[in-house]
């Protein structure tokens, strides 16, 4: 074992210990600021309001709808009458009704 009173404070760091200091600390800059970019994206994404249905313009007044449905051609509406109403994909046009018996 060495003596304590031999060993000197200040000795040089060897350059293979710097390197890996070095090397560890731009990894880990470059963690943090791809974790950020990350976060960011993901906020920008998230706050973007999806429409994923169009707005009904045809409906009669007061009917209160219970369920929406999409094809790839047409809307399909059901309301609380038990009425189904078939629109068109935007939404502006009311093709057909249905009234199921009661």
């Amino acid at each position: 074992m060495a003596d304590q009173s031999k060993v000197t404070a200040d000795q040089p760091e060897p350059a293979n210990l710097r390197f890996l200091r070095r090397l560890v600390t731009t990894l880990t800059a470059t963690m943090i600021l791809g974790l950020i970019a990350i976060f960011t994206v993901l906020v920008i994404r998230l706050q973007a309001p999806v429409q994923i249905f169009p707005k009904i313009l045809e409906l009669p007044n007061k009917t209160k709808v219970l369920s929406i449905s999409r094809t790839p051609s047409e809307l399909i509406i059901v309301d609380e009458k038990r009425n189904i109403y078939i629109m068109s994909r935007d939404g502006t046009k009311l093709l057909e009704t249905f009234s199921i018996g009661q």
